[in-house]
């Protein structure tokens, strides 16, 4: 990998996974934060990795991703050919903003970044999101993306990994269509996070520990109502209770 274009953001209009669990665990704080599409403006991102040239010439996007067993609980990290990348817009779109344009991140940072992607190593998804692998990428001492507003308004600084939340300088200049699609007049006012760049991100937790409570839950009571059920079945009535019920 030699140069860094900066963090691609992608909102993939026909995601399942985003409509059915990114968009609806973030839309309460995207609503916090103002910047809920309004009818007929484009999605906001739901994803974000790092658009590369890797030997001077081929555009690559260093991303993490969810879905299969392996990208969940082993090794999400993907290096994706650009073209590929955006055959998952489908229909939605895609933008690279510059990682200097990032309030944490200045030209030394995205220097030092290079080598340190040519030898990063992948990590479950269940344990980092596309954003938390950006802010790694760059060092992991600096937040690039947003606390939870939903929560930062009750005074606690929690990581969301949201990628349509990105603290971008508010001078940064950004073209028309970018500052369009990243509703960047409303971004720019977002407060610098308070989390640390280490603390554990809040989508994931609820993935690491609601979830999996909630599934071991449902089964033990599935379980329970199931043998409840054989042995009131298989339950011999005794003959006093029989001549009772004559």
């Amino acid at each position: 990998m030699t140069a860094i274009h900066g963090v691609i953001f992608q909102s993939d209009g026909k995601s399942t996974v985003g409509r059915i669990f990114i968009r609806p665990l973030e839309a309460l704080d995207r609503w916090i934060a103002g910047i809920l599409p309004r009818p007929h403006e484009p999605t906001l991102a739901m994803h974000a990795g790092l658009h590369v040239t890797i030997d001077a010439e081929r555009e690559y996007v260093v991303e993490q991703l969810v879905g299969s067993l392996y990208l969940n609980f082993h090794n999400g990290l993907n290096w994706t050919p650009l073209h590929a990348f955006r055959q998952r817009d489908r229909g939605g779109w895609d933008v690279t903003v510059p990682a200097e344009h990032f309030r944490a991140v200045d030209p030394d940072l995205v220097d030092r970044a290079i080598p340190r992607l040519n030898a990063i190593a992948g990590h479950p998804f269940v344990g980092e999101d596309c954003t938390a692998f950006i802010e790694r990428a760059f060092g992991g001492r600096q937040r690039m993306f947003a606390d939870s507003p939903l929560l930062r308004s009750l005074g606690v600084g929690v990581r969301i990994g949201d990628p349509a939340l990105p603290l971008l300088d508010p001078d940064a200049p950004l073209d028309s269509n970018t500052r369009d699609k990243l509703q960047f007049e409303v971004i720019k006012r977002l407060p610098d996070a308070l989390a640390d760049a280490s603390s554990p991100n809040g989508r994931n937790w609820l993935l690491q520990r609601g979830l999996p409570a909630l599934t071991v839950g449902t089964l033990l009571g599935v379980l329970a109502e199931h043998y409840s059920s054989s042995s009131r079945r298989s339950t011999p009535v005794s003959s006093t209770a029989r001549r009772f019920l004559r």
